[in-house]
């Protein structure tokens, strides 16, 4: 499948924080959107996962045969993995994956032992997701986005509040990922030299 982004620009009250963006993302291909700190990378990330509409212009997903996918279906072909999504904690991780599992955002016959076994984490079963450190809840947010099996794949700044074992979990992960389309917001060097093609946001300002 394609993302197309044509013309996309932002403005929050009388700042324009993307301005003439238009790109063509594949399938198969990785790609990261830099940039420093506060110049809109989560911004445009969202726009593109229709997570957030631009002010102007527009995002299409398509077929490989440039038919367009509705826009109500979009969130179907989407995982999405940030510091600023959070989970619930209330829940244990078994019943995060059991709800997710219901909402069809993870495999029906994906089972504790095997998403453990997947994040290379083995917490209390009957402890509550508040009561697991930063790291370990970013871990388990990336784990459901690269087991959710959907063909786009969205990070935002990944490897935050990870430790090096951590980071280098997901970067071997990532690597074994080459079929789906896959957007990092980063600006930290490695996350961004996983991917094939770089997208500078000072470009589109």
């Amino acid at each position: 499948m394609k993302i197309l982004a044509e013309h996309v620009e932002k403005k929050f009250r009388q700042e324009w924080v993307v301005r003439s963006f238009s790109y063509q993302f594949e399938s198969g291909q990785s790609y990261a959107l830099t940039g420093p700190n506060g110049s809109g990378k989560s911004t445009l990330l969202r726009i593109l996962a229709q997570y957030s509409l631009p002010t102007k212009g527009q995002v299409t997903f398509l077929h490989e045969d440039f038919s367009s996918i509705e826009s109500d279906q979009c969130h179907s072909l989407i995982s999405y993995a940030a510091p600023y999504v959070e989970l619930i904690e209330e829940f244990t991780l078994s019943e995060l994956l059991n709800f997710l599992i219901q909402l069809k955002a993870l495999p029906a016959q994906l089972s504790l032992a095997q998403f453990q076994e997947y994040i290379e984490l083995q917490p209390d079963k009957s402890k509550y997701i508040k009561n697991y450190s930063s790291g370990m809840r970013q871990k388990i947010k990336l784990g459901i986005a690269l087991m959710a099996d959907k063909p786009c794949m969205f990070f935002d700044e990944p490897t935050t509040n990870l430790d090096e074992k951590a980071k280098n979990w997901f970067y071997q992960k990532i690597k074994e990922q080459s079929n789906q389309l896959i957007i990092i917001a980063s600006n930290e060097a490695a996350e961004i030299n996983l991917c094939q093609h770089r997208i500078s946001i000072l470009d589109f300002k």
